[in-house]
């Protein structure tokens, strides 16, 4: 999405990753250029070669962090989660990085104070909120809204007609906590509601994932409960009536977003993103406790306790009533749903390349007083302009 956005903002995008992969041919069919680097040293040297103007980092691996280090330009490191797996070293490094870095972005409040806790104050300092977005999703027309939901039955092979569907577009992770939402979702008794749910994503864990159906095929309402590998994201919002997810933990989660931009309502559980979701989201939406505790002061060690009682969750209670209360919000629903006013792409584009224009007018001004120092002369006119910054 920001490769694709900044181009529009006059900033040509060079992307840098280890290893090939199916976002590298994307991007490459786009017209971006992609640098594979797997080591320090070609890393270092072909980005120097692509004369870059600032770099971005977005969960860059170690030798990437290095690599950047060495090109010598303005670094912008980007922190999409709460990362509560880093070790004492890891965050000592982190602190290290901020320290070097012209500016630090954060994908939401909370990811924010996450880090503001966990590092010194005067690396605290440069983190700025830009808030993920999601692009724009095509419009949702009864006729549209209708092909969806009828290939969504075929899918199944389940009826859903006068049935509501909740769909949660999301990796089978730990952190996404998805055996817990199945058990406690179970729980609010959707037969007797007439609800099912539809989760679908990478199974990038096979054992959430195998918990996960366990638990769906013991419950005697199982049948309501359908999971899928990778699925087309618009068809299933199309097909929705409502969005549900029970992280952890997050940064900020995109498929809610597109699931606000849809214009449907949320259950969402308290992480990064999910007040200001609510907030957004269509009439009805709920925010809900998280099963592992304050989000704030989510660990590893609150994850797996919450984790390991995935059946009898402690926000069970809480996702049971808000299912039923959106349930109850679609069935008196009447008219035709209505998408969000969803400006969230543009913003968060436009935040980034203020940010990045910023650190290279920065670096751009220390150069040009390093330069007149000796002769004791002033910025002549004209010079201070930056033009179409190469960002990696």
């Amino acid at each position: 999405m920001l490769a694709e956005g900044l181009r529009a903002e006059g900033i040509e995008p060079v992307v840098v990753c280890p290893v090939e992969g199916a976002r590298s041919t994307r991007l490459r069919g786009l017209g971006v250029q992609v640098i594979i680097a797997p080591d320090t040293t070609s890393a270092s040297d072909l980005m120097a070669r692509a004369r870059l103007d600032v770099i971005q980092l977005h969960s860059a691996p170690d030798h990437l962090v290095d690599a950047a280090d060495r090109v010598g330009v303005p670094i912008v490191p980007v922190l999409h989660n709460t990362e509560i797996h880093y070790s004492p070293d890891k965050w000592r490094s982190t602190a290290a990085l901020f320290s070097r870095a012209d500016s630090v972005i954060a994908v939401s409040t909370l990811v924010r104070q996450f880090h503001v806790e966990r590092v010194p104050a005067s690396a605290a300092e440069k983190i700025v909120v830009v808030a993920n977005g999601a692009m724009p999703m095509p419009a949702v027309t009864d006729q549209v809204q209708s092909a969806a939901r009828d290939e969504l039955t075929r899918t199944l092979d389940a009826p859903l007609a006068d049935e509501v569907v909740f769909a949660c577009l999301a990796r089978y992770d730990s952190q996404k906590n998805i055996a817990g939402m199945v058990a406690s979702f179970l729980s609010a008794r959707p037969s007797a509601l007439r609800v099912h749910l539809v989760v679908a994503g990478d199974p990038s864990d096979w054992l959430e994932f195998r918990r996960a159906d366990a638990i769906r095929r013991s419950h005697p309402d199982g049948d309501r409960v359908h999971l899928l590998g990778n699925s087309d994201a618009a068809t299933l919002l199309a097909a929705a009536d409502a969005f549900l997810l029970d992280s952890f933990f997050e940064g900020w989660p995109l498929a809610a977003t597109e699931a606000v931009a849809a214009g449907l309502p949320i259950v969402i559980s308290e992480a990064g993103g999910a007040v200001e979701l609510v907030e957004r989201a269509a009439h009805g939406s709920v925010l809900i406790t998280n099963a592992s505790g304050p989000a704030a002061a989510v660990s590893d060690r609150r994850a797996r306790a919450a984790r390991r009682r995935a059946r009898h969750q402690t926000n069970a209670g809480d996702v049971a009533t808000a299912v039923g209360a959106v349930t109850r919000t679609v069935r008196s629903s009447t008219g035709h749903r209505i998408p969000a006013a969803d400006d969230s792409f543009r913003a968060m584009v436009a935040g980034h390349a203020a940010l990045l224009r910023v650190a290279v007018a920065a670096r751009a001004a220390v150069a040009r007083r390093d330069l007149s120092a000796p002769f004791d002369t002033s910025d002549r006119p004209g010079t201070n302009g930056v033009n179409s910054p190469h960002i990696a």
